[in-house]
């Protein structure tokens, strides 16, 4: 069988997952593999050891060429996502001189702020090397000295980024000079960051394909569902929102990643979702068949798990807020539901006041569009058809990102990815005989939450 394959490999937390797509989105090779366990330490740090990133990876790609090889497939292009945040600090040889720093580590707000820490606390003489998850692998999979390994403005971008000049900004630079950090060239996603070495290449059995520059895994999530084009909702622990604008928009809660040429993807993570109704899931169809039959909710809340919200309202201080005591566990339930749905609408409004293309249709990932009963309010509230992907993902959305890399005209990504065929498995619809009472209650939890409003 004579067909081209495209590789793409998402670094998350937990796991390595690795996929092999074609063309038409189709996969013909998936693989995953665990990473070590994130340790937590009593000055908040949170790390992982690197050497699991090296063999992780090493084993789905391995599992990969193993599949292709039986097929008799090959790939033609490789490319890497992670979670964005996450770095290492080597020497000037490439060596770690502590365990990576995970995006949520405690011990600074900021990338440059962690590392600050981690040289202070390792004493060891510079100059540094600062790494994202992507060129320290990289490096490894093409033997290729880690300062000479590029860095992605997606991955880079929460070191301190003008996208507009395709620069660090002048505080990223200064602070980095001010720690002796040396950091890595930057690049647009889509250019070609290195070529898989001759002896990875034989041991993995693949051909020596090259590596393109990525996305973070939000982007490549949003990818995977919508290409460059529609608004995506990923619904997991938590709710993760982008939507394409044209031009490059921020604000307090919210900011934007270049999808090369001329798209944004714009979006924030909530700290709401699955997490809010954790205690319900274990039984969520039977919940799922009382709320429906309860209606509507006669109160609205914030069902913050823990104290802080991110997006779309930043608030250190916000806290789980209830309009009034809910009549019982199904009405609790339902009005966490809906307020998932409120929050989903509000964070799609501020994006669409800043600048950005709300599609007509929301296209949705991650477990919480298993839920029928939530997709349905979801789409009421936003009067939005809401669109359940048959398949997605951060390795599928770094695969397509692998396609587009090597294929595109003039690293016109956003025009590449329009290629790939991305299949849809249910779609929902407005309700017209609820539609009143939820635009009451929309209402009513602007009001609830109108003090955290940025």
């Amino acid at each position: 069988m004579n067909k081209d394959l495209y590789i793409g490999i998402d670094i998350a937390t937990e796991n390595v997952r690795a996929v092999a797509i074609d063309k038409s989105g189709a996969a013909h090779a998936q693989a995953s593999a665990p990473l070590a366990k994130v340790i937590a330490g009593d000055d908040k740090r949170l790390t992982q050891d690197v050497r699991s990133w090296i063999g992780a990876v090493s084993k789905v790609l391995s599992d990969i060429g193993t599949q292709l090889s039986e097929k008799q497939l090959r790939a033609v292009s490789l490319c890497i996502s992670a979670t964005s945040g996450t770095f290492v600090i080597t020497n000037e040889a490439g060596e770690p001189i502590a365990d990576a720093a995970m995006y949520n580590d405690g011990r600074a707000p900021s990338v440059l702020g962690r590392a600050e820490k981690i040289i202070a606390q390792a004493n060891q003489p510079g100059p540094f090397l600062l790494a994202n998850t992507p060129e320290f692998v990289i490096s490894f999979l093409s033997s290729t000295p880690l300062d000479q390994i590029a860095t992605d403005t997606s991955h880079s971008l929460k070191i301190g980024v003008d996208l507009e000049n395709i620069s660090y900004t002048p505080a990223a630079l200064s602070t980095a000079q001010a720690l002796n950090i040396k950091l890595p060239k930057l690049l647009l996603p889509g250019g070609k960051l290195a070529t898989l070495s001759k002896e990875m290449a034989d041991q993995l059995r693949l051909d020596q394909i090259p590596i393109y520059a990525g996305m973070t895994d939000g982007c490549t999530a949003q990818i995977s569902a919508a290409g460059a084009n529609g608004s995506v909702t990923s619904l997991g622990t938590t709710m993760v929102i982008k939507a394409v604008s044209n031009k490059n928009i921020n604000g307090s809660s919210f900011y934007s990643h270049l999808l090369p040429k001329n798209r944004y993807l714009a979006g924030g993570a909530s700290n709401i979702g699955g997490i809010s109704y954790k205690e319900f899931a274990g039984d969520i169809d039977n919940w799922n068949q009382k709320a429906t039959d309860f209606g509507v909710a006669n109160m609205v809340c914030y069902p913050l798990p823990a104290i802080g919200e991110r997006f779309p309202f930043l608030s250190s201080q916000m806290t789980k807020l209830e309009s009034n005591p809910a009549s019982g566990e199904v009405e609790r339930y339902r009005a966490i539901l809906e307020a998932i749905a409120f929050t989903e609408k509000y964070a799609y409004d501020l994006l669409e006041q800043a600048g950005a293309n709300i599609s007509n249709q929301i296209f949705t990932v991650g477990g919480g569009g298993k839920s029928n009963l939530l997709s349905q309010i979801r789409a009421t509230v936003m009067n939005k058809q809401v669109v359940i992907m048959a398949k997605s993902g951060s390795d599928i959305g770094a695969a397509m990102l692998a396609y587009a890399s090597h294929n595109a005209q003039d690293n016109d990504l956003a025009k590449a990815l329009s290629d790939i065929n991305i299949a849809q498995t249910n779609h929902f619809t407005p309700q017209d005989d609820q539609r009143a009472e939820l635009a009451r209650n929309y209402q009513s939890f602007l009001e609830l939450t109108a003090k955290y409003k940025g």
